[in-house]
């Protein structure tokens, strides 16, 4: 019998921290992130006042992914919903609730994502200095999966297959190439791709304050993974060209994905279809069993919009732009209404199951 995932928080205090891990992100957008660590290795992950959209459901996400990931796919870490009581006085930028997961690298490993890994060793096919980090945007990874290096590295090219697979089913709006990284170890030797991390961008979690905002992201997804062509002036609406220019490569590069993968990847792509059939029968069968759980210490309202303050303070600096958007986001926001948001996520994720076996198997 499956166990279901578990959403009670943790509750922690800042100060009974054994260290802090501190971390420069290496990627296109550069930042030193303190992140305390506790007993049996387990990280705190906070929310982030001033990541785009984030609420609440993101460490939700982060939960549920983490268990149905583990559960019907391949070994991930498990996250669980947290409070750190002192840390966002101390921090400031950071709430103080999140989620905390056990470290996934040991003693003498570190990390190298996708990112530093085409710095170091350009190739031909590989254009490295075009990525660029961008939330709400779906990644091509097939230059990635056509690298010289993962087409004489087998087992690690199925391994990331297999996570691509798995993000696409998640609904990933996040999945670019720094969340992708290589275990190595002191002498920087490449030892094994890391376990997947990192599911709040997840599409079913997005907007719970907003059901039209929701709705058309969740289009977008269902539209990239058709894959069917761009119209003239269908992202009309994006001004910067910069940004049209992602969309429009977004709005089909999940079918792309999903195709290459099929084509020159089929073992992965059956036994990803075996479990993927097994995960369907559950969410028709069981559904309560995905159903998450409002957690009794846990925020329980969303305000998709509150992290533009948090923008404007900690990235802009700019104390008058903040005070404009608090008075206009401050406050807690709408209540999350757990049942509506459960029988929503059961409904977009087996849609999203139906499209990918449809172009999988065809």
């Amino acid at each position: 019998m499956k166990q279901k995932a578990n959403y009670s928080s943790q509750i922690y205090e800042y100060s009974s921290r054994t260290r802090n891990l501190t971390a420069e992100t290496v990627g296109v957008v550069k930042g030193e992130k303190y992140f305390p660590v506790f007993n049996e290795n387990l990280v705190f992950k906070p929310l982030t006042k001033s990541k785009p959209f984030s609420t609440p459901l993101f460490a939700y996400a982060e939960v549920f992914w983490s268990w149905v990931i583990n559960e019907y796919f391949v070994s991930a870490p498990q996250y669980q919903l947290a409070i750190c009581k002192d840390y966002e006085t101390e921090t400031e930028k950071y709430y103080d609730y999140g989620t905390v997961c056990p470290m996934i690298y040991g003693k003498g490993e570190h990390l190298m994502n996708l990112l530093e890994f085409f710095r170091k060793y350009p190739g031909d096919k590989v254009n490295i200095n075009d990525y660029v980090n961008y939330c709400q945007m779906f990644y091509d990874y097939t230059e990635i999966l056509n690298a010289d290096y993962f087409q004489t590295h087998q087992e690690l090219a199925e391994e990331l297959a297999i996570q691509i697979l798995i993000s696409v089913l998640k609904g990933d709006q996040n999945y670019h190439y720094e969340n992708i990284a290589f275990i190595c170890n002191e002498a920087g030797e490449i030892l094994r791709l890391a376990p997947m991390i990192d599911h709040e961008f997840s599409t079913y979690f997005m907007f719970p304050d907003s059901m039209s905002r929701h709705l058309y992201w969740f289009e977008q997804l269902q539209r990239s993974i058709a894959g069917n062509e761009v119209q003239p002036d269908e992202y009309a609406d994006f001004t910067n060209e910069e940004e049209r220019r992602l969309m429009e490569k977004s709005a089909t590069c999940l079918h792309g994905n999903l195709v290459y993968i099929k084509e020159h990847y089929p073992k992965v792509t059956k036994l990803f279809l075996e479990k993927l059939d097994k995960l369907e029968a559950d969410l028709r069968e069981n559904k309560e069993m995905f159903y998450i759980q409002k957690s009794q210490n846990y925020p329980n309202h969303a305000n998709s919009n509150a992290y533009l303050a948090g923008k404007a303070r900690y990235k802009e600096h700019d104390e008058e732009k903040t005070a404009i958007y608090e008075a206009k986001y401050g406050g807690s926001g709408k209540e999350i209404h757990f049942d509506i948001i459960n029988s929503q996520i059961v409904y977009e994720v087996k849609k999203t199951i139906q499209q990918m076996k449809t172009i999988l198997i065809s």
